[in-house]
């Protein structure tokens, strides 16, 4: 990059918004060195030599400094570097800490002819934080209170980043780092632990996190954003564990809610109703945690039923599919189906079904009749009768358990009324 002046005049000219005039007399040439990064992480500064070329017609009194800004953007004494070289070929050399800064260079001769280049440089900090992990790690189970009322929910492992470290971790040009611990399909955030219950599927891969508080302007984050921090990532396998407390020592169920074609319901109450009430709302991915059962005691498991949306899903399709049964061209194999289609809580497929079916779709049906909610669960270890006929015993919605000791699973089949070939929408 090269820059031109003739002489004083000139120079305050073009200061104060004027153009340039044509080369002569003084010019200056460099290339910029821009942003530029330290060397290591534990590296808070950069050595560097800023080169520059300064050619002047007239040398006579050639006179070459500059000076140092600063984030604060004024021009002062440089205190890391000085200028070394001598006509033409120059440098700035010193040792920088991290940061944006300047150099204002300036040459002048005897004629009073004059140029002045501002020299852009931003030392930045490239390097995430240096730590050693295991790459499989087994740890004791242990019981853990996860709603923090002093009484332990379930057995597990509660899992921290600094357990799978060899080396403690040392400060950096940012202070000490930050670490978080996800799940290989999260994004990180501000997650110091990560609780593995007993029963889920070992091995296990969990990811661990390790983040410093630069701001790289080129680092890409996580989510493919540009500029944050440094951070470094690093995948360890977690195995079964085979020492600690008895994963079976406290009473507990768990379960998920979702349709006869796997999809999940978050936001759904469970509730188990013994000598207290005990309740959970399922989560992103459909599942529930209860804990804290009384022994001795029986508990029976259910699910709120929703009332809102009941057109939601309810198509010609499905008018069609049950008329098809009805007339035994094409009859409904499944109990779930056959529970959708009975909209008006009878017992039985009739044509009454279509009729209801019909008024819904054309919005003159605001509810079904008789209460027949929205939706309804029913617990997937129910067995429907040999011909698979849901109504000669009525289905159950509820799940009963006695005297809770160890591990259960309870799981729900969400079924939206009317909606036979399950395309409702989340209620």
């Amino acid at each position: 990059m090269k820059f031109f002046f003739l002489g004083l005049s000139s120079l305050i000219f073009f200061l104060l918004g004027g153009f340039l005039p044509s080369p002569s007399a003084i010019s200056i040439d460099y290339q910029p060195i821009g942003r530029i990064c330290t060397e290591a992480y534990d590296q808070c500064e950069l050595t560097i030599q800023y080169a520059f070329t300064v050619n002047a017609e007239d040398t006579a009194g050639l006179v070459v400094g500059y000076r140092f800004i600063g984030p604060q953007g004024i021009p002062l004494s440089d205190p890391y570097g000085t200028l070394v070289g001598e006509y033409p070929n120059y440098a700035i050399a010193g040792t920088y800490p991290l940061g944006a800064i300047s150099f204002l260079v300036e040459a002048t001769n005897a004629a009073e002819e004059a140029m002045g280049v501002e020299l852009p440089l931003e030392v930045v900090d490239c390097y995430a934080p240096i730590m050693t992990w295991v790459d499989t790690i087994r740890m004791p189970a242990r019981p853990i209170d996860l709603d923090q009322n002093h009484r332990y929910d379930f057995i597990g492992l509660k899992l921290k980043p600094t357990d799978f470290s060899t080396t403690p971790p040392f400060e950096g040009c940012n202070g000490m780092p930050e670490f978080s611990i996800t799940h290989p399909d999260s994004l990180p955030g501000n997650v110091d632990s990560l609780i593995i219950a007993c029963w889920d599927t070992f091995p296990q891969i969990i990811r661990l996190w390790t983040w410093d508080g630069a701001e790289n302007p080129s680092a890409v984050q996580p989510d493919s954003t540009v500029g944050g921090s440094n951070y470094t990532k690093r995948d360890v396998v977690i195995m079964a564990p085979t020492e600690g407390t008895d994963c079976d020592s406290l009473p507990i169920v768990t379960g998920k809610v979702m349709t006869e074609t796997g999809s999940v319901y978050p936001d759904l109450r469970v509730h188990a109703m013994g000598d207290i009430a005990l309740e959970a709302t399922t989560d992103k991915e459909g599942d529930y945690l209860l804990t804290e059962f009384n022994p001795g005691v029986s508990y029976r498991f259910t699910v709120d039923t929703i009332s809102d949306r009941p057109a939601n899903g309810v198509t010609i399709l499905d008018v069609t599919l049950l008329a098809r049964h009805i007339l035994d061209m094409n009859p409904l194999t499944s109990p779930y189906k056959m529970i959708a289609a009975d909209v008006n809580d009878s017992g039985t497929l009739t044509t009454l079904d279509i009729v209801l079916m019909r008024l819904m779709i054309i919005g003159q049906l605001e509810e079904f009749p008789g209460g027949t909610p929205s939706w309804r669960f029913i617990p997937s270890h129910y067995s429907f009768p040999p011909e698979r006929n849901p109504f000669d015993p009525r289905f159950r919605e509820d799940r009963i358990l006695n005297n809770i000791q160890g591990f259960h699973e309870v799981d729900f089949v969400a079924i939206k009324m009317g909606d036979i070939n399950c395309s409702a929408t989340l209620p």
